[in-house]
C-alpha cells in the first residue's frame, strides 16, 4: 500500500555559534523494487550522531548508514521487527568497534533514532539520549524517555530502545533532535500555521544555543515520497533545477546529487566537487561479522527540468476546514495498530531536492498533463507478448506430453503379450498427459529448491568458518566471546536449510570455546527413575545419600524413596513419608532435611508442614510425627528449614525470623538466631547453614550472610547483600550474577566447604566457594527436557541430581 503522504526533511545544526544545513547524520530512502516481504511500503529516514572520542569520518558515516538501510530492507516479518534487527546490527557493530579501540581510551556512543512511514503512520525507535517534538495545530508532544531509550548504543550486548507509533495528516510536525536546546520544549514550540515549515525553523534558531543538531520532517499530502529541503538564495533566478531521482532500487545518501558547473550557476551557487568514494573509516571484515552487506556504491543519473518561480506556485488556502480531536502518540508493541489523526496546516515554499526513490523514478511533473511514457508503453507490449509465448509454450507443452503418452503406450502394446490390457478410455489418456507433467514439474522444483538450499547453506556455514578464524585471533577474552557468539548465529542461519556433519564440528568448537568463557562445565545427564514417575508428581526437594533419593512430591506433599539398582533408581511403593492424621496431624510436607545417624528411632528423614509439625520417616515402618515448641511470640508460617549436623534451623518470613533448636531439642522453645541486627527477610526462599554462618537466599537472588555470635560484646552480624564475585569476561562483582536468578542453595562440606545454587530458568547449577566466589556451572551437555528446573541435590559419591518437573535426571559431578 503506497502511502498517501510525503514528508520534507530540513536540516536544522548549529555547531560553535555557527549554522550549518548539511549533515552526515540523515539518511533516508523510500523501498527499493526488490524487498522482503512486509517491506514493500515501507520508507525509511536513519538519524545517527556519534558522541564521545572515536567519531566516524563522513565517509565511514555514510557507508554505514547505506548498509544499515539495505538490511531493513532485507529483513522480512513486521516493521516493528526490521526497526529492531537495524538497531540490533548497528549496536553490535559500535560495541565491536568500542571494545577495538579499548586500550587507546577511544570510545564511540550511537545516538539513534528511525523514523519508518507507512500509510498515514510513523513508527518511531529512539536509542540514547534523543528528542522528538511532534507539532500539531492542537498541540506539541515532547516525545523523549532517557529511562527506556537508555544511554545510547554501542555500550553493552543489550540493545536499548524505545518505541513510538503515530497517526500523522498533512501539515503535521516532527522535530527530531540528536542534540537538543534547552529552550525547545513542549510549551515553547507551536505549529507555524500558515508560514509552514520556515516559521517554525525560525521558532527553533531563536530558542536554539550555540550548539544543537537536529531535522524538521514535514508531512505534506502527496505519493509517498521523501524530500531534503533546501532553503533559496536571497535573490532567486526565474528558473531552478530538480534532481532527478536515481533508478529504481538505488540506495543512496540523504543528500543533493553531485551538480554540474552550469546548475550551480543558475542556483547561485559556487561548483560542487563530485564526491569521493573512499571507503576510510571501515574495519576490514566489519560487515560480514556483524550481518552488516556491502554495497556498491551507485551511479547518478541526472537531468534538469525547469521550474515556475517560487512567486508562481498557488497560495495555501485561507480557510482550513475544521480540524479532528488529536490522539496522543502511544508506546506500542509490535504491529499494534493506533487510530486516530493529527490537524492540517500551510506550507513554505523551498526547494525541493527529491530523496533517492525507488518505486517512480521520474521527476515529478510541473505541467498540468504529462505525456504518455513511451517507456510504459514498450512494457505493455513486452508482458503481452511474454504472455502469448508463454500461452503457446504451455500449449505446445501439453500437445508434446499426450504425444509422448500416447507414444509410450503404443510401445507397451508391442512389448506385452496381452494388448487389451493397455486399452485405456480416453478419460484415463487425458489424466496421464496432465499427470506427467506436473510428475516431472514437482520432481524438478525438489530439485531445485534442494540445491538452492544447499547454497544458502554454503552461503552461511563459510561466514561461520571466516568468522570462527577471526575470533580465534582475538586475545581479548570479552571480544572472544562475542566474536564466537556471532560464529553460533551465523551456524543457526546455516543449519535452518541443511544439517552437516561440517556444521555440526564447527558448533561444537564455538561451543566448547564459549564454555571456557563463561566457566561451563557439561554433565551427561540420564533418566534416574527406572520407568519414570507418575504425569502428576512434580519434585521441589531432593535428598540424595550414597545408594538411596527422597523425592518431595509437591503435589501430594508426601516423598518418595527411590532405590539404586543396577539398572537405575527404582520407587520403594513401602515407603510412607507423607500426611498422617492422629494423634498428631501432619499436613502437606513443605521441606525435607536428612537426619544424622541415630537422631530418632531409627528416622533416615525428617519432614516438615506449614504448620510447624514434623514428621519422622522411618525405612521399613510407619513414621512418627511431632510438634515443634513455638517461640514466645509463635509461628508466622514457617517456609523451609535445616540441619547442620543435630541444630535445626526453621525459617519463618513473615515475622523476620530464623529459629535454632539445638541439638534437634524441638520439645523446647527456640532461640531466635538474630540478635539486634535483623536482615530484611520478607522475600527469603531458602536458607544454608554451616557452623555459625547462615546464608538466606532471596527471591531476587541475592544473598544474606549472617554470622552467629553468643557474646554480648560481638553480636551476631549479617552482611547484606553478600555479593558475588564472578571473574568471567564480561562479568563483575556484585549483588547478583548477571542474567541469572537463583531459586535453591544447597551447603556441601565435602570433599570440601562450597555452596550450590541452583538456576532453574538454565538448568544449571553453581558452584561456589564459602566466599562466594564463582568456581563454574554446570549445565546438559544436550538438552533433557523443557521447562524450568524445579529442584536438585549432589550426594556424597558426586552426583548430581536435577528435577525438572516429574522427569529426575543424574550424571557424575567433575
Amino acid at each position: 500500500m503506497t502511502s498517501s503522504l510525503d514528508l520534507n526533511l530540513l536540516v536544522l545544526a548549529r555547531q560553535s555559534g555557527a549554522d550549518i544545513d548539511t549533515l552526515p547524520d540523515l539518511y533516508a530512502v523510500t523501498p527499493p523494487r526488490r524487498t522482503a516481504h512486509g517491506r514493500e511500503a515501507d520508507s525509511l529516514i536513519i538519524y545517527l550522531s556519534m558522541v564521545g572520542n572515536s567519531s566516524l569520518s563522513t565517509e565511514a558515516h555514510t557507508q554505514l548508514l547505506e548498509r544499515l538501510a539495505v538490511k531493513f530492507y532485507k529483513s522480512a516479518g513486521s516493521l516493528t521487527a526490521a526497526l529492531r534487527t537495524v538497531t540490533d546490527a548497528l549496536n553490535l557493530h559500535l560495541l565491536d568497534r568500542n571494545l577495538r579501540s579499548t586500550s587507546m581510551g577511544r570510545q564511540g556512543i550511537g545516538q539513534l533514532m528511525l523514523v519508518a512511514l507507512r500509510a498515514d503512520t510513523l513508527y518511531i525507535t529512539q536509542c540514547g539520549s534523543v528528542h522528538a517534538f511532534l507539532v500539531t495545530p492542537k498541540e506539541t508532544q515532547h516525545l523523549h524517555d532517557p529511562q527506556s531509550s537508555g544511554r545510547g548504543l554501542g555500550l553493552s550486548r543489550t540493545t536499548p530502545m524505545r518505541f513510538l507509533q503515530l497517526k500523522v495528516a498533512p501539515e503535521d510536525y516532527l522535530v527530531l533532535a540528536t542534540q537538543v536546546s534547552p529552550g525547545w520544549t513542549g510549551a515553547s514550540l507551536k505549529h507555524p500555521g500558515q508560514p509552514g515549515i520556515e516559521a517554525l525553523r525560525r521558532q527553533l534558531l531563536d530558542t536554539g544555543s550555540l550548539d544543537f543538531n537536529a531535522v524538521i520532517v514535514q508531512v505534506q499530502a502527496g505519493t509517498g515520497k521523501l524530500r531534503l529541503l533546501k532553503r533559496l538564495p536571497e535573490a532567486p533566478s526565474t528558473t531552478h533545477t530538480t534532481t532527478a531521482m536515481p533508478a529504481a532500487g538505488t540506495v543512496k545518501p540523504l543528500a543533493p546529487s553531485p551538480s554540474t558547473p552550469t546548475e550551480d550557476r543558475r542556483l547561485g551557487l559556487p561548483p560542487n566537487p563530485a564526491p569521493a568514494t573512499t571507503t576510510a573509516g571501515v574495519l576490514p571484515g566489519e560487515d560480514k561479522r556483524l550481518g552488516l552487506p556491502s554495497i556498491p556504491e551507485p551511479s547518478n543519473v541526472r537531468s534538469t527540468q525547469d521550474l515556475p518561480p517560487p512567486a508562481t506556485l498557488p497560495p495555501a488556502p485561507a480557510d482550513l476546514p475544521a480540524l479532528p480531536s488529536s490522539q496522543l502518540p502511544v508506546e506500542f508493541e509490535p504491529d499494534v495498530e493506533v487510530l486516530g489523526t493529527w490537524g492540517e496546516g500551510s506550507g513554505y515554499p523551498v526547494e525541493p531536492v527529491p530523496i533517492p526513490a525507488t518505486q517512480d523514478a521520474q521527476p515529478q511533473a510541473t505541467h498540468p498533463a504529462a505525456k504518455p511514457s513511451p517507456l510504459a508503453g514498450f512494457t505493455g507490449k513486452m508482458r503481452a507478448l511474454l504472455a502469448g509465448v508463454g500461452t503457446a509454450f504451455m500449449r505446445s507443452l501439453r500437445s508434446a506430453t499426450a504425444t509422448l503418452a500416447r507414444g509410450l503406450l503404443h510401445l507397451l502394446k508391442s512389448l506385452l503379450p496381452d494388448a487389451d490390457v493397455l486399452r485405456l478410455p480416453p478419460s484415463m489418456m487425458v489424466f496421464i498427459a496432465l499427470a506427467i507433467p506436473l510428475v516431472l514439474a514437482t520432481i524438478g522444483g525438489m530439485v531445485y529448491l534442494q540445491r538452492g538450499r544447499s547454497q544458502q547453506h554454503e552461503i552461511f556455514y563459510q561466514r561461520a568458518v571466516e568468522d570462527a578464524t577471526y575470533a580465534e585471533s582475538l586475545t581479548n577474552p570479552l571480544e572472544q566471546r562475542m566474536a564466537w557468539l556471532t560464529v553460533i548465529g551465523d551456524l543457526d542461519k546455516a543449519e535452518d536449510y541443511t544439517l552437516t556433519s561440517q556444521s555440526q564440528e564447527l558448533r561444537q568448537k564455538a561451543m566448547q570455546n564459549l564454555d571456557s568463557l563463561d566457566a561451563i562445565k557439561r554433565l551427561d545427564y540420564q533418566q534416574a527413575i527406572v520407568g519414570g514417575l507418575d504425569p502428576a508428581v512434580r519434585v521441589t526437594q531432593i535428598v540424595a545419600t550414597a545408594t538411596d533419593l527422597y523425592l518431595l512430591d509437591a503435589s501430594q506433599g508426601s516423598v518418595l524413596r527411590a532405590i539404586m539398582t543396577g539398572r537405575g533408581y527404582e520407587i520403594d511403593p513401602d515407603f510412607q513419608c507423607g500426611p498422617t492424621y492422629g494423634p498428631i496431624d501432619v499436613g502437606p510436607l513443605i521441606d525435607i532435611a536428612e537426619l544424622p545417624p541415630g537422631s530418632f528411632e531409627n528416622a533416615i528423614l525428617l519432614g516438615m508442614d506449614a504448620n510447624a509439625n514434623l514428621l519422622y520417616c522411618v525405612v521399613g515402618s510407619q513414621p512418627y510425627s511431632a510438634v515443634m515448641a513455638p517461640p514466645n511470640t509463635g509461628f508466622g508460617g514457617p517456609t523451609a528449614m535445616t540441619l547442620d549436623r543435630s541444630d535445626f534451623y526453621v525459617l519463618d518470613p513473615n515475622v523476620n525470623a530464623v529459629w535454632l533448636y539445638g541439638n534437634l531439642e524441638v520439645t523446647q522453645q527456640p532461640r531466635l538466631f538474630f540478635g539486634d541486627e535483623i536482615p530484611p527477610m520478607e522475600d527469603v526462599i531458602d536458607l544454608a547453614v554451616y557452623n555459625d554462618d547462615l546464608f538466606l537466599l532471596h527471591a531476587d537472588g541475592h544473598i544474606t550472610k549472617c554470622t552467629y555470635s553468643a557474646l554480648a560484646e560481638s553480636p551476631t552480624r549479617c552482611e547484606e547483600p553478600y555479593p558475588y564475585s564472578d571473574n568471567r569476561p564480561g562479568r563483575i562483582h556484585g549483588p547478583v550474577i548477571e542474567d541469572t536468578v537463583f531459586s535453591h542453595i544447597y551447603f556441601l562440606s565435602f570433599p570440601e566447604r562450597s555452596i550450590y545454587l541452583l538456576d532453574p530458568q538454565n538448568q544449571a547449577i553453581y558452584y561456589f566457594s564459602v566466599l562466594l566466589n564463582l568456581q563454574w556451572q554446570a549445565q546438559p551437555r544436550t538438552p533433557v527436557r523443557d521447562g524450568i528446573a524445579t529442584a536438585f541435590a549432589t550426594s556424597p559419591n558426586r552426583t548430581a541430581f536435577l528435577a525438572i518437573g516429574n522427569s529426575l535426571y543424574y550424571a557424575a559431578m567433575p
